[in-house]
Formats: structure tokens, C-alpha cells, sequence
């Protein structure tokens, strides 16, 4: 069973609020649309769900990254978004100059 935090972003609502926004947390505006054209390369920051989790040894952290939803909708009762307008190739750079990480706050006992 997986269990974890959930976080989800259309990249074209993807501008931040500079008020808002912490080190921590981005806070988007969700003000504009800005879509993206065949070969745009941008970043983006994605928020997660808040979570406590304990690991223990032996356990490992995964991160899965999906065009669509893997979990189902946010709100039970509702039907899962679909778009006919998004097609083409996602891509997701990692490293030499447009890295990629994932940020957790780490507590140790």
C-alpha cells in the first residue's frame, strides 16, 4: 500500500506568488494561463500535501511523476478532471544545469 503526500500541477498555472511564497512552500497564484509551446523548457514548483510519516530502516521514499492522476480525484464523489486541449510529450529535466529535487523537511529523533 502506498502512503505518502499528494501534489498536483497543471505547469500552465504553474506562476508563483512572490507574497505568499516561502523557502518552504510555494503558493501559486493561479491568476493566468501560461502554456507552454513544443520545446519550452520552465520551472516549476510543486507543493505537497502536508504529511507526518515516520521511516524506519530498510524503508525507502518514493517519487512518482505522471501526466495523469494515479491516486484518483482529491474529493471523493468526483469525477477525475480530464483535458482534451493537452497533447505531446512531457518531459522532465534532471541535472547539469535545470536540476530536479524533492524538498522534505526532515525531523530526527
Amino acid at each position: 500500500m502506498d502512503k505518502g503526500s499528494d501534489g498536483r500541477l497543471r505547469v500552465s498555472l504553474r506562476h508563483l506568488d512572490e507574497e505568499l511564497s516561502t523557502y518552504d512552500v510555494p503558493a501559486h497564484t493561479f491568476d493566468r494561463v501560461a502554456k507552454l509551446v513544443p520545446g519550452e523548457v520552465v520551472d516549476v514548483e510543486i507543493d505537497l500535501l502536508p504529511v507526518g510519516l515516520a521511516f524506519h530502516p530498510g524503508e525507502q521514499l518514493r517519487l512518482v511523476v505522471s501526466g495523469r492522476s494515479l491516486l484518483g480525484t482529491m474529493m471523493p464523489g468526483n469525477r477525475e478532471y480530464t483535458s482534451t486541449v493537452n497533447a505531446g510529450k512531457h518531459v522532465v529535466h534532471t541535472g547539469g544545469h535545470r536540476p530536479s529535487y524533492l524538498q522534505l523537511p526532515v525531523l530526527t529523533a
